[in-house]
């Protein structure tokens, strides 16, 4: 063989042509070695980028699991957890809350309510604090610790899988391209190969550097897409790729700090940027005020007009305010990247912000030197904003503004003791009439003060001489319109000031202890009254409220069942119904308290369901017959997306649970239409009656016959309800 090369290498004639060959020679060796290579390597960076990729986006779905988990907002992060899955980016991702033992996942047809059998990977995860994997054929799976932002307690796991490609598919793509360039090179002459190698590397390279940046964060980085070639192709397959993965993240940080409505910063914006922004005061000794606004007689222009209306208003007046505190214009956009400065500003500066809490309530935090001046002056351009006129659909809409202010640090410490503070101002401003400013400081200087220790004088007083009455109010079967039952409520009839809710004295009752005596007052007249009516032939269950310091006091299970025996009322008729924050406060204390009593036939409910942390795994165990849906949720029903999914996730829960639901603060057709059809039997609010006086009450229940009828939409209804208002 030697022999025979030496001949042929002998009979080629020129250097060049030997050179030519010799090359060539090379460069199919070098082709085929190459292929190979590039081959394995290209196979291996392949399935490094599906890692990489499941790594990147388990690390961004464990930081937006943080505040979720905190705060145990599960439905929200199981709506976000589905948008991220629906969007492609992966297969399968999933948050595991160890603390209570629940798994959000991402697949629509299962909920955190499933018992879903936990990972491996997740438990590892959990055991060694370090994420973990697992590859197989078909799939890569990793599991990451989600920690605080501080990186201290561990808070839960998060699970991400995503489809690894196929070996065979890839290789195949991958020599197939190869085998192209091999052959475009090799059809031109080497000279001109060798001219134009750095011009195929250089693209190359600056799409690798562009890989990198962008697998560091960088989703800005430019991608060389000016070329017709696999390069260019690769690079414009790149780039759409990270186009598709940012607007994904875009459009999970729309749906968790913008208000859908307005397009200012929601709820959970405004209290994560409060937060820091008063831990930067703190550190600089500065002030800060929060403004809770509340706009008056907006709810006559849903009412009158429709929520559509409403909206536009809403949206109209967020613009105004914005302009009118000074806040910046794209803070949208902020909330949209999780930022929380303005573009080309200090992110240490604290500049104004606005927000929308929800309904028709706004907040701003404002920076103050003189707070007493600087709010002052604030305050006058947000109300002239809201009253000027707002067109409207061709309508001119006026609505006012009623504003509370509580400064930072001097009226309270913390997020939620200022914006508390700066909600009880605004109701101080509410009740002198509206489009007005109260500061907290004067605020609890005057009422604290004075006219607390003088409501605390009277109900002493009118507790020992029976000013105390009890109100009730109908519970409606959704279905049939026929009354199922009412709630006993307590009133007082006060010697100078009338009638009085319980929203006038219940705090002050609560703080001095008076609420013992109280509750024992309205269950021994409504249990009286329940007798009454059963010996009428007109029995139904009552329920009646029962608050914390009545569960703590000693000998409170036989007090009930003695004043069962006194009245004659049946215990099964009684329905004790305490509110979700007191029932989760001390499960333990709530369980023997009432277990007693449930023995013996009293049901209980739990009130305001959905304001508080209930835990799944107490629910079940606390002896509990029935949730009461806060009111709050029943009124946004028709503007917020949100509520609705709150009420159909509460009967969900309630009906695979087996508990009774009743739908409180019911007020419009639409709602009741909403619950009807999502499986609610019971409602309870204005749409029928308000609270009436026992007589009252017998005469309208006679009245309210129209079960052929939508309650409230026809004569005895419509008109009981009219003589309720006016009695």
């Amino acid at each position: 063989m030697s022999a025979l090369a030496r001949s042929v290498w002998e009979w080629v004639p020129g250097l060049r042509t030997r050179f030519v060959l010799l090359v060539s020679g090379l460069f199919l060796v070098l082709t085929a070695v190459m292929i190979v290579v590039v081959s394995y390597l290209d196979l291996r960076d392949e399935e490094n980028r599906i890692v990489e990729h499941v790594r990147s986006v388990g690390a961004t779905v464990s930081r937006l699991a943080v505040p979720h988990l905190v705060n145990h907002h599960y439905l929200i992060l199981e709506q976000e957890l589905q948008s991220i899955a629906g969007s492609g980016i992966v297969d399968v991702a999933q948050v595991y809350d160890p603390g209570r033992e629940i798994t959000v996942d991402s697949d629509p047809a299962t909920s955190y309510f499933d018992d879903i059998e936990i990972d491996t990977l997740i438990s590892e995860a959990l055991s060694t604090g370090a994420e973990t994997s697992r590859v197989t054929q078909t799939l890569v799976t990793m599991a990451f610790p989600v920690r605080r932002v501080d990186g201290t307690d561990l808070l839960g796991a998060v699970l991400v899988s995503a489809p690894r490609p196929e070996a065979a598919g890839v290789i195949w793509t991958i020599w197939q391209r190869n085998a192209i360039t091999a052959l475009v090179l090799l059809g031109f002459c080497m000279p001109v190969a060798f001219h134009f190698g750095s011009g195929f590397l250089r693209p190359i390279k600056s799409l690798t550097r562009t890989a990198h940046s962008v697998s560091a964060g960088d989703f800005d980085a430019p991608f060389p897409v000016d070329r017709r070639d696999e390069i260019g192709v690769l690079a414009r397959a790149y780039r759409d790729m990270i186009a598709r993965i940012r607007e994904n993240l875009d459009q999970i940080h729309r749906l968790a700090y913008v208000d859908t409505v307005t397009g200012l910063p929601n709820r959970e914006f405004f209290r994560q940027h409060c937060l820091k922004k008063m831990e930067l005061a703190a550190q600089r000794k500065q002030r800060l005020a929060v403004l809770f606004i509340d706009l008056d007689r907006f709810k006559r222009v849903n009412d009158s007009y429709g929520h559509d209306s409403g909206d536009r208003l809403l949206k109209e007046i967020g613009e105004r305010f914005r302009t009118a505190a000074g806040a910046a214009d794209n803070y949208t956009e902020q909330a949209f990247s999780g930022q929380d400065r303005t573009d080309g500003a200090d992110e240490s500066a604290i500049l104004p912000t606005v927000a929308r809490l929800g309904g028709d309530e706004f907040a701003v935090m404002y920076p103050v030197t003189d707070p007493r001046r600087d709010v002052a002056t604030v305050a006058s351009r947000l109300i002239e904003a809201a009253e000027r006129p707002c067109e409207v659909n061709g309508l001119a809409l006026t609505v006012g503004a009623s504003l509370g202010v509580s400064v930072f640090p001097d009226d309270g410490t913390d997020y939620t003791a200022i914006l508390k503070n700066a909600d009880i101002a605004m109701y101080a401003a509410k009740k002198v009439g509206g489009n007005a400013l109260r500061f907290y400081a004067d605020v609890e200087n005057t009422m604290h003060a004075r006219e607390r220790l003088q409501i605390e004088a009277d109900l002493r007083r009118a507790l020992l001489e029976d000013q105390i009455t009890v109100f009730y109010q109908p519970k409606v079967d959704c279905n049939s319109g026929s009354v199922v039952g009412a709630e006993a409520l307590a009133r007082w009839n006060h010697p100078t000031r009338g009638l009085l809710s319980p929203g006038y004295f219940i705090d002050v009752a609560e703080e001095t202890g008076l609420i013992i005596g109280l509750g024992e007052i309205v269950l021994r007249m409504a249990c009286r009254q329940g007798k009454t009516w059963l010996d009428e032939g007109r029995g139904m269950p009552l329920a009646v409220n029962v608050s914390v310091r009545q569960l703590d006091q000693p000998g409170f299970t036989d007090q009930v069942l003695q004043i069962l025996k006194e009245t004659g009322f049946p215990a099964d008729q009684l329905e004790l119904e305490v509110t979700e924050t007191v029932a989760m406060a001390n499960p333990e204390i709530t369980q023997s308290t009432t277990q007693p009593l449930r023995e013996a036939g009293v049901r209980f409910a739990i009130d305001d369901f959905g304001t508080g942390y209930s835990s799944l795994a107490y629910l079940q165990k606390l002896p509990f017959d029935t949730f009461k849906i806060d009111r709050s949720f029943i009124w946004g029903l028709g503007s917020e997306d949100s509520n609705r999914l709150i009420v159909q996730t509460i009967l969900a829960m309630a009906q695979s649970l087996n508990f009774d639901v009743v739908a409180e603060g019911v007020e419009t057709v639409e709602q009741q239409q909403f619950l009807r059809d999502n499986g609610c039997a019971t409602a309870q609010g204005y749409l029928f009656s308000a609270p009436m006086a026992a007589d009252v009450f017998a005469k309208w229940r006679d009245d309210f016959s129209c079960s052929h009828c939508v309650p409230g939409t026809c004569g005895p209804a419509a008109k009981g309800n009219n003589s309720t208002q006016a009695a």
